[in-house]
């Protein structure tokens, strides 16, 4: 379970690194895919809360897994914030 949880944060963090540090939009469309592709080898690969809801509310993914990914993929986020904050200052 846990590596599920790091892949949620690890491309998580890749995602939205990407986001906050380039402006190009094909840039942004590779970050995703390769997010997704990291992080599907252990989880499902959401990257996104919105995902995640969207996957509980049909019934794909229980609550406990749900409430866990939203965590990771918010731990993710916030270290990317951190990481573009330290580019950006570099």
């Amino acid at each position: 379970m846990l590596t599920e949880y790091l892949a949620e944060a690890v491309g998580s963090f890749v995602f939205f690194s990407i986001i906050l540090t380039k402006s190009d939009a094909v840039m942004i469309a590779v970050a995703l895919l390769v997010g997704i592709l990291l992080a599907s080898v252990a989880s499902q690969g959401h990257l996104n809360p919105a995902v995640t809801v969207m996957m509980y509310m049909n019934g794909k993914v229980d609550g406990e897994t749900g409430l866990s990914y939203v965590a990771a993929q918010l731990v993710g986020a916030v270290l990317a914030v951190q990481y573009a904050r330290m580019v950006k200052t570099a």
